[in-house]
């Protein structure tokens, strides 16, 4: 869509209209007052006082389309972008400046320039905007009265819904640093400030889970990053005499809006893991990418994704599967004389006649981490399954059966009261997860244990299902219907072997 200016004289309305005809011809027009901008995935109105933008709307996908995703970076009184300096006078100065715009459009970019009015004893000033037609990246080019800063003020919008417990972890807000090294994060705690660069191969700014909104400036510049609250930052840049080149980003952290942006943006995916575990990650989300446009439902291809995972981890487990058995029939052989040792004797005697019975049975001291290093084979992709899911942009707003939003808890009902640490919420899933786990626990028969060691290992189960019960219940969904669907095929393969 053109841009347009909202009101106006008559005059004022055919000068637009004559701007929005010539188009893609690239004529220009000029345009008093606030102008709009409408390109596919970003609305925004820019001031013609001061400059700057009064309000930037970024969407995943088609901002025309009721049903997108969106995210408010700049209204009015939340979220700001704004001239700041020491001298508040001056700083005054620079918003109440006038500007004149003159329209333009190409094939690839919608491009206002606005040209301030004459001040006694004052330069002109030139700000000019180049708003992509389909990506969510905005080019500026900024000038400044001496000594102003531009900053950067992140609004209550951008703080996700506060998740209760554990899932607390996926509602904050932070000051961010990215460029081809990775994501550094740099907001200091609550009222404190502080003072980095930011380099002209980087991009600054702040982000949550699911949105960001940074800056790259073409020159280095100082960078003073404040936070005057929790989840609340204020980044202002240094202005350098002159005019100052900008490439701003603001849309979803997302594969291909990051990508086709700067390949240094996808430093925001997974940013916390360490780089061979990011990579899986990676592959993870696009095979998850895959298999749902292949069924056509993001709760199907969770469930599809754990069962190819269990296909992928197949080798590995078979591995791990035969090493605890060689472990638990060990443990059954040692068992009833280390019970007895245990039950006769004390200090340097036991422990003389432990190793003796281990030399005895052909068993290593330490034969037990056998059993944990086929436990580790599988554990880089558990992590990597659930970062994935938990950062993963598709998911949000995506219901599947009951769940609304697979990217925050399941939310079955409300209650009519608030437990600490659990919210608000009944959450089914997690019951689910746990009654599948205490279920397999129930059915799993190892035949390389005895009775003795069979009922510890079945309580260990027991209590290994609370700890994951605890773990997961304020987790989102998603990550809950993975390991749900987890444990349930880990069940068919108990059913399956018993037979």
């Amino acid at each position: 869509m053109a841009p347009r200016r909202p009101g106006g004289s008559r005059l004022e309305r055919l000068a637009w209209l004559a701007c929005v005809l010539a188009g893609a011809g690239g004529a220009t027009a000029a345009v008093a007052g606030d102008i709009e901008l409408h390109s596919r995935s970003v609305e925004m109105t820019i001031s013609g006082q001061g400059g700057l933008p009064l309000r930037w709307l970024a969407c995943a996908g088609s901002c025309a389309d009721p049903g997108s995703r969106r995210q408010d970076l700049v209204t009015p009184g939340d979220g700001a972008l704004r001239w700041a300096a020491d001298d508040p006078a001056q700083a005054a100065a620079m918003a109440a400046r006038q500007y004149e715009a003159r329209l333009r459009e190409t094939a690839d970019a919608i491009i206002v320039e606005l040209v301030s009015a004459a001040a006694a004893g004052q330069p002109r000033l030139v700000q000019r905007y180049e708003l992509s037609r389909t990506t969510h990246l905005l080019r500026l080019s900024l000038s400044a009265l001496p000594g102003v800063r531009l900053e950067m003020s992140s609004g209550a919008a951008l703080v996700p819904p506060r998740m209760p417990g554990f899932g607390a972890a996926f509602s904050d807000v932070e000051a961010v640093r990215v460029s081809v090294a990775g994501q550094e994060n740099l907001g200091p705690a609550a009222g404190a400030a502080t003072t980095t660069g930011a380099g002209r191969e980087v991009w600054t700014g702040v982000r949550s889970r699911f949105w960001a909104w940074l800056l790259q400036p073409t020159v280095d510049s100082a960078l003073t990053v404040q936070t005057p609250s929790d989840n609340r930052h204020l980044l202002a840049w240094e202005l350098p005499a002159g005019q100052l080149e900008l490439a701003v980003y603001g849309g979803p952290v997302e594969w291909k809006s990051l990508r086709v942006v700067s390949a240094d943006l996808t430093e925001l995916l997974f940013a916390a893991l360490w780089e061979p575990l990011r990579w899986l990650c990676l592959a993870l989300l696009f095979l998850l990418g895959f298999i749902n446009s292949w069924v056509g439902s993001a709760g199907v291809a969770i469930v599809l994704l754990s069962l190819a995972v269990k296909f992928i981890l197949y080798p590995a487990t078979h591995v791990a599967d035969r090493w605890q058995a060689e472990v638990n029939r060990a443990q059954s052989r040692l068992q009833p004389r280390l019970a007895e040792i245990r039950r006769q004797y004390r200090g340097e005697e036991a422990h003389r006649l432990t190793l003796q019975a281990y030399r005895e049975e052909g068993v290593h001291p330490l034969y037990t981490f056998k059993s944990l290093a086929g436990f580790a084979i599988q554990v880089p992709m558990f992590i990597a399954a659930f970062d994935m899911l938990a950062g993963n942009f598709a998911l949000d707003g995506v219901g599947f059966l009951w769940i609304a939003d697979l990217a925050a808890p399941d939310r079955l009902a409300q209650l009519p009261f608030t437990l600490p640490f659990f919210g608000a919420h009944l959450n089914l899933l997690p019951f689910l997860m746990t009654a599948v786990s205490i279920l397999s626990a129930v059915v799993q028969q190892e035949a390389s244990l005895n009775a003795t060691l069979q009922a510890r290992q079945r309580r260990n189960l027991y209590l290994m299902a609370l700890a994951f019960f605890l773990l997961f219940y304020t987790f989102p969904a998603g990550m809950v219907l993975y390991w749900t669907a987890n444990n349930v095929w880990h069940l068919v393969k108990v059913l399956l072997l018993r037979r």
